[in-house]
């Protein structure tokens, strides 16, 4: 399993991370990146994922550098 974190606060809402992750990422109502996996948003939201592949291509694309994945 690889952990996905998202530094949420930071976000500037240019949908990279949901252009090319859908399953695991979305806007919540304020606009900013979310991960769909929580039910509440949080400043910095942490999930587990088994196949990390997407999650690692918006960590690449974040204009801002707020996703990180660690195995």
């Amino acid at each position: 399993m690889a952990k996905v974190e998202l530094e949420r606060m930071m976000c500037i809402s240019c949908g990279n991370c949901i252009d090319i992750c859908p399953d695991f990422f979305e806007f919540a109502d304020d606009g900013l990146s979310h991960l769909k996996a929580l039910e509440n948003t949080e400043e910095t939201e942490e999930i587990e994922v088994e196949d990390p592949a997407c999650c690692t291509q918006a960590e690449e694309l974040c204009p801002v550098s707020i996703i990180h994945v660690y195995d």
